[in-house]
């Protein structure tokens, strides 16, 4: 099924016109596991003379110590700065829905979350790019359940 998916998800990004594709593998502080993939869009945007992408991404969270399965679905606006041609770094503030209120033991509140990122890049070459992710998930304080979710990963990332 996650293949499937995977397959699906890059079909859809050449179909719709995604300027990038990243896959990338995640953990939690309590050791779950995150497989997603990202749909990135460039736009012709500048924040501060910085540019602004689009970002769609899709998690699979599987809990390493219950049955639990978590599916994340987000969108973020995401600034890009670049150091020279090789290294960036980005930040991005977004929206998050959560397919469930729960996972193992942390109670999140409502399904609909914020999303933070900050992000560490390196250009391989012109169509590949390697990152160092960290995601904050929370509802900010928005209901009395708010464990929120805090998420270091890497992803690779193709440039069409």
């Amino acid at each position: 099924m996650k293949k499937l998916l995977i397959l699906l998800l890059l079909s859809a990004s050449y179909l719709f016109s995604f300027d990038k594709v990243g896959i990338g593998y995640s953990t939690t502080s309590y050791d779950s596991n995150i497989y997603d993939v990202s749909l990135i869009k460039d736009t012709n945007y500048k924040f501060f003379n910085l540019p602004i992408s689009l970002e769609f991404a899709f998690d699979y969270m599987d809990s390493t110590n219950t049955s639990d399965e978590l599916y994340i679905t987000s969108f973020q606006p995401v600034i890009t700065y670049d150091f020279n041609k090789q290294f960036f770094i980005q930040g991005a503030l977004g929206v998050a829905y959560l397919s469930n209120k729960s996972f193992e033991h942390r109670n999140f509140g409502m399904n609909f979350q914020f999303k933070e990122s900050v992000v560490f890049g390196y250009n391989i070459n012109k169509h590949l790019s390697t990152t160092l992710r960290y995601n904050h998930i929370s509802n900010a304080d928005l209901d009395d359940d708010n464990s929120g979710l805090d998420i270091f990963g890497l992803n690779l990332i193709y440039k069409f």
